[in-house]
């Protein structure tokens, strides 16, 4: 067997494209989920404002969510034209940033719903209880992710080279996939509610009914986004 084997390879090529680029693309795309996060926090608490009925304008969600798409753009413009430089190859990293990217934007769409249909006094109770615990999975998940995208970078640039780390990685990966699954389960609950609510019209439940629908779609893209890291780091 040659003494470079294939892992040898990649440890050289990571080590060796970390010393070419003056900042790791890792860290950009950690602080664009870091604003991602910003974004997804924000419409947590305007879906328990929503609850509770207070007023939502959802301007707070989309000026946020300007910020993660000028955090991408900026990503873009600087990542190298060459994989030679990066330790993964660019159109991954750019498929990762656009996972990650449509978190932001999902969530923007939500809060965009919620102030359409003037009907939170109408509000069944089994609703909001849903709707607020889907929104207590949504904030866990994102943290969950965002420290995800910083131990991934670790581990796939070079800087982490330990299984403690790639655990820590696929532990992380997996608690995702958990949460996603218990989004379905209480999207569901909300959906159950609403068809057993006589006192609304079939617009109002069309209504409520995507914002459940559309909530647990953020839960969909954090989810495929940590897989898409999951990939990264097995090869």
């Amino acid at each position: 067997m040659s003494f470079f084997s294939f892992n040898k390879i990649k440890k050289i090529r990571r080590s060796f494209s970390g010393y070419l680029t003056e900042t790791s693309p890792f860290e950009q795309l950690s602080r664009h989920a870091e604003k991602v996060q910003a974004t997804v926090e924000a419409l947590v608490e305007e879906l328990h404002e929503y609850t509770r009925g207070n007023a939502i304008r959802g301007e707070t969600v989309s000026n946020l969510e300007f910020e993660a798409d000028q955090e991408k753009q900026e990503i873009r413009r600087e990542l190298p034209r060459s994989d030679l430089l990066m330790p993964v190859a660019r159109s991954d990293l750019l498929s990762l940033l656009w996972h990650q990217d449509e978190i932001a934007d999902n969530s923007q769409d939500v809060a965009e719903l919620l102030p359409l249909l003037d009907i939170t006094d109408k509000l069944p109770d089994k609703y909001k209880d849903s709707l607020n615990s889907l929104a207590g999975i949504l904030e866990k998940s994102v943290k969950e992710y965002s420290e995800l995208v910083k131990n991934a970078g670790a581990v796939i640039k070079g800087t982490s080279s330990g299984q403690e780390k790639l655990d820590e990685v696929r532990e992380a990966i997996e608690e995702i996939n958990d949460l996603e699954h218990s989004a379905d389960k209480t999207t569901r609950k909300a959906i159950k509610s609403i068809y057993h609510t006589e006192n609304m019209k079939g617009i109002e439940k069309y209504h409520l009914i995507q914002i459940a629908l559309k909530a647990n779609n953020i839960l969909d893209h954090i989810e495929n986004a940590a897989n898409f890291i999951r990939i990264m780091t097995n090869r």
